[in-house]
């Protein structure tokens, strides 16, 4: 996918990140209780030889939770999940494959903290590993899920041709496109992509689409319009297949806030897989958002810090 930084030039990027003010203060009571040893969704990201992994999320009373904590419980949940030999189960698909064993943890090593960013006190705990994933999308870099929790829902797959796929999400994405202006010429330029799976949310599968604009990338100007469209369909009881879930662009790239499908997972154990995009706006950093199903149609129920530095940012 065009725009979209391989894990070695995402840790680059947030390496390079730090604009802090001072350790965050967190009233004891809005600290996520360790002592509890809560189940916790890790990313696992970067080149195949030398992956990392830094913490998602808390899964807390069937909720994704964004992980807060003072310095010293940082340190602490370092001390519980990032030490050698430690091994998490590995997602990828919406399901378990292998394992992500760390061989290092972030302050494991004294006076060999695993990684640093200028001007910032408060780091993101994070942890080198090993996968023993049975199969890998990329040969150079991985991005995958793990856990310390059972995560997932076991469904027969239900196999859909490549060429089906291809109709359904071209012939909803066109009606989203009429509604937001993108002429079909213009839809039809875009890069395309689409994967299916059954998420547990209808019978059926449930297909993630996303157009992109090839040239958005090497734009000469961030006042250049781009277009960009990301759809997921699933069908309603009398079999139509209708998007129930958008986001689209058709403006300026330096307002341009872009999505591509990262994976999907039951993370919440509630029986419907959560789908994982990964987001970001151009030249900026990157999150993943997490949409779960509601009422019939998906929306963003989680989005991850987009910066490992967890300082508080100075006052305007």
């Amino acid at each position: 996918m065009l725009m979209v930084a391989t894990g070695c030039d995402k840790a680059k990027a947030f390496l390079q990140a730090g604009q802090a003010a001072g350790p965050p203060r967190i009233p004891p009571s809005e600290e996520l209780n360790l002592s509890n040893h809560p189940v916790i969704v890790f990313q696992v990201f970067g080149e195949t030889s030398d992956p990392r992994m830094v913490p998602l999320a808390a899964v807390v009373g069937g909720k994704l939770t964004t992980i807060r904590l003072n310095p010293d419980n940082w340190q602490r949940f370092d001390a519980q999940y990032l030490r050698r030999g430690r091994s998490y189960t590995a997602y990828q698909d919406g399901r378990a494959d292998g394992a992500a064993e760390v061989r290092q943890g972030m302050w494991e090593r004294p006076g060999q903290t695993l990684y640093t960013l200028p001007g910032c006190k408060t780091l993101t705990p994070i942890a080198s590993v090993r996968t023993t994933a049975a199969k890998l999308r990329n040969d150079f870099t991985l991005e995958m899920l793990a856990s310390n929790g059972q995560l997932g829902t076991t469904r027969a797959p239900q196999p859909m041709a490549a060429a089906e796929i291809s109709r359904i999400a071209h012939a909803v994405g066109a009606q989203v496109a009429q509604a937001s202006g993108i002429k079909p010429k213009v839809l039809d330029s875009l890069d395309f992509h689409a994967v299916a799976f059954p998420s547990g949310a209808t019978k059926g599968n449930t297909i993630v689409a996303s157009f992109i604009d090839p040239s958005a990338e090497n734009a000469s100007s961030t006042n250049a319009k781009t277009t960009h469209l990301l759809i997921v369909a699933d069908r309603d009881s009398a079999g139509a297949w209708h998007a129930t879930f958008t986001h689209r662009i058709n403006g300026p790239l330096q307002a341009a806030a872009f999505r591509r499908y990262f994976d999907h997972l039951d993370m919440t154990g509630d029986g419907v897989d959560e789908i994982i995009l990964e987001g970001w706006q151009f030249g900026g950093d990157t999150f993943l958002s997490v949409l779960g199903w509601k009422d019939g149609k998906w929306s963003e129920v989680f989005r991850s810090r987009s910066n490992w530095c967890l300082d508080e940012r100075p006052a305007p």
